[in-house]
């Protein structure tokens, strides 16, 4: 009896890439990076997705490069928040530095996805996965921001799902890498 040893990463790519249907690729995606990273929720990684009519017709190349794109997306929409918040804002000034901040760190935030989508579209993954992983931190700290204030964030639901679309993107990043 031959036992052969195959390593998880290698056997999830010739999963992922033997599935015809692109609904079992979403679903099959989304298990894998859920079940290998604690921050990725399942119905939350699937919903995303389906937000994204061309992910149902796409292979595991194209759904990184998506889901690169829904993070962009998801950046520049906390940028509008963040621009509408202080433009109408009324309340203390630890608040105000803080969506201050934030604003500032998702419009470089914003700059550095572009840069990670050429990367990607380029096959250099390794650059796209350090772009992303400054995006996933830039979202923490604009989060533990308003907790150094002493004041709750008004974009704790944005920074949550900027981290969890990184976190998304980088498990499909690594997947590809190896």
């Amino acid at each position: 009896m031959i036992i052969i040893i195959i390593p998880s990463s290698i056997l999830t790519l010739l999963l992922l890439t033997i599935t015809v249907d692109s609904t079992n690729l979403i679903n099959q995606t989304c298990k894998i990076s859920s079940m290998s990273d604690p921050n990725i929720n399942f119905d939350f990684c699937i919903d995303a997705f389906h937000k994204a009519p061309s992910s149902f017709d796409a292979n595991l190349t194209r759904l990184g490069l998506i889901s690169i794109i829904l993070v962009k997306h998801n950046v520049n929409d906390t940028i509008i928040l963040a621009k509408t918040l202080l433009e109408n804002f009324r309340g203390d000034n630890f608040t105000r530095e803080g969506l201050e901040d934030c604003e500032e760190l998702y419009e470089d935030s914003f700059l550095t996805l572009c840069q990670s989508a050429r990367d990607y579209r380029g096959a250099r993954f390794s650059d796209a996965n350090i772009k992303v992983s400054s995006v996933i931190d830039a979202s923490s700290t604009c989060e533990d921001g308003f907790g150094d204030f002493g004041v709750v964030s008004p974009l704790t639901k944005q920074n949550s799902d900027t981290f969890q679309l990184c976190a998304i993107a980088l498990s499909i990043i690594d997947m590809l890498m190896y």
